[in-house]
């Protein structure tokens, strides 16, 4: 196994400590995850009525072909300063996933983020001035999954 230590001083300047990299926890048993070719594509598409930043619509356009346990991940990661968004953002991914599991009996880790596209539409009010400029704002998010199936597994015949 590759050990790569890294040597960092105290701030006392007198003791040297050696720490060890973190594991990539991307990979299983050194193969990293491969998208796969076919699957079934489901669309949904949710109407987000808040503001989003911009590291959150850099974020999710990065999620295309991405294994959804990664991009879980990048945003507990990337979005610890701002929970609040951190768990809209989690909340539009996890209400799709449910729906999935539930109607179509798709397993967690057998699903990869096809594409997501964000389009932001301004609410227009045709009895106002058309160059008002407290438009109400809100964003459509179409996110499109692949998953596999697999074979349910058949349970034994009992002896006794």
């Amino acid at each position: 196994m590759d050990r790569i230590l890294y040597e960092s001083r105290c701030q006392c300047k007198d003791l040297t400590l050696l720490t060890q990299k973190r594991p990539n926890t991307r990979q299983t048993e050194g193969k990293p995850l491969v998208y796969p070719n076919d699957g079934i594509i489901k669309t949904f598409q949710i109407k987000y009525e808040k503001k989003l930043s911009v590291i959150v619509k850099f974020l999710l356009t990065s999620f295309q072909h991405k294994y959804l346990y990664y991009a879980i991940d990048d945003i507990l990661y990337l979005l610890k300063a701002n929970t609040t968004e951190q768990d809209n953002i989690l909340s539009i991914l996890y209400s799709p996933v449910l729906s999935l599991q539930n109607n179509f009996c798709v397993n967690f880790f057998d699903i990869w983020i096809h594409d997501i596209y964000i389009t932001e539409v301004s609410k227009t009010n045709k009895f106002l001035n058309q160059n008002d400029k407290h438009l109400q704002q809100f964003n459509y998010i179409t996110i499109r999954f692949l998953y596999t199936t697999r074979l349910p597994i058949k349970k034994r015949e009992l002896l006794w």
